[in-house]
């Protein structure tokens, strides 16, 4: 028998009066099935084909139960534990997929013709004109190349909070270093999956497809066109607003930050150099950049309320002469210990 109580799922034994198991989630844990959980709802109310609801349930179950096994197995092995830690962001892709089969078509392109204005006035004017001109071609070049990073830059960012927790506590322990990912993780799931979720009721059109307006001068694309077939292969053929990849790279950013203070200004340089090449290439509007960055910020603060819920904790008693008690013990970073990484 399953209940639940304040400290989390509790499951009692039906043969073995005298058994229980107690089951904490961990905030990872619960963004991910709330997620998961409320596209499944949508896709049930949007009544999509019995084949595509059945997909997104299945897939659904499958990537939480993968995330929850990898979790709370991770001690076991350095393999389980950097499964654990990536694992996540195979899940972002899993769920930018299924939010994609949510996505109605618009054709008036209301929204589209309202934002297009916004950015006309703000790459059309004098002063950006003369600085995409002064900067050609390295400038725009580079743009490409940073819309380019945003796919490797939550992996990236894995590994940042994993050297500089290392750093900070010397030989950090096994506890304390899954307390940094999972403060990692939330802040970037929140951040990404908030906008996964919300995009649905945004329809738009990237403006590369809809008006093909890159300002300043003509330059020659070289990793634009790999940046375009990523998208036409990978994508789902829609403008995210508030924007996903702005969103992650501010919180992945921000997120680092509080664990390698100096590689964390890295990644700021990045997550900036991303909302602007998002804009500069026509991937997305100036508006889903601002949100995305607002929505990562927004975020990466909220992570920072939640209450570090330890990963597994398992009871078990046998009448009152019986217990065994194994648990995570979770208690945030010494404050003292401030890393300056």
């Amino acid at each position: 028998m399953i209940q639940a109580d304040s400290a989390g799922l509790v499951i009692r034994h039906p043969v073995s009066a005298g058994f229980e198991t107690r089951l904490r989630l961990s905030t990872v844990e619960w963004i991910s099935m709330a997620y998961f959980a409320g596209i499944t709802v949508a896709a049930c109310a949007r009544q999509l084909d019995v084949r595509d609801i059945a997909m997104i349930a299945a897939l659904s179950m499958l990537t939480v139960a993968t995330v929850a096994s990898l979790r709370r197995n991770r001690d076991r092995s350095a393999w389980l534990a950097a499964a654990a830690d990536l694992f996540p962001a195979l899940l972002l892709l899993v769920a930018y997929r299924e939010s994609g089969l949510l996505l109605p078509p618009d054709s008036t392109h209301h929204l589209d013709f309202v934002f297009i204005r916004w950015d006309r006035a703000l790459l059309q004017n004098h002063f950006a004109q003369a600085m995409l001109q002064a900067g050609a071609p390295w400038l725009q070049h580079y743009l490409e190349l940073a819309y380019l990073l945003c796919y490797p830059l939550v992996p990236l960012g894995v590994a940042a909070v994993h050297f500089g927790a290392r750093r900070g506590e010397g030989r950090t322990s096994s506890g304390k270093l899954q307390i940094a990912m999972d403060d990692f993780w939330a802040a970037v799931l929140m951040a990404t999956l908030f906008s996964y979720a919300v995009y649905p009721f945004f329809p738009l059109t990237p403006p590369r497809v809809l008006f093909a307006d890159v300002p300043g001068p003509h330059v020659e694309p070289l990793l634009r066109r790999l940046n375009f077939w990523l998208l036409d292969h990978y994508s789902v053929q829609a403008c995210i607003f508030p924007s996903g990849h702005v969103a992650a790279a501010t919180a992945v950013a921000l997120a680092v930050r509080k664990h390698a203070p100096r590689l964390g200004m890295v990644f700021i340089l990045l997550a900036t150099s991303v909302a602007l090449a998002t804009v500069y290439g026509r991937y997305h509007y100036a508006a889903d950049a601002a949100a995305g960055a607002l929505v990562g910020t927004i975020a990466c603060q909220v992570s920072k309320l939640l209450p570090p819920l330890p990963a597994h904790t398992l009871q078990l008693h046998r009448g009152d002469t019986m217990y065994l008690s194994k648990c995570h013990q979770h208690s945030k970073l010494d404050s003292s210990g401030v890393n300056t990484l």
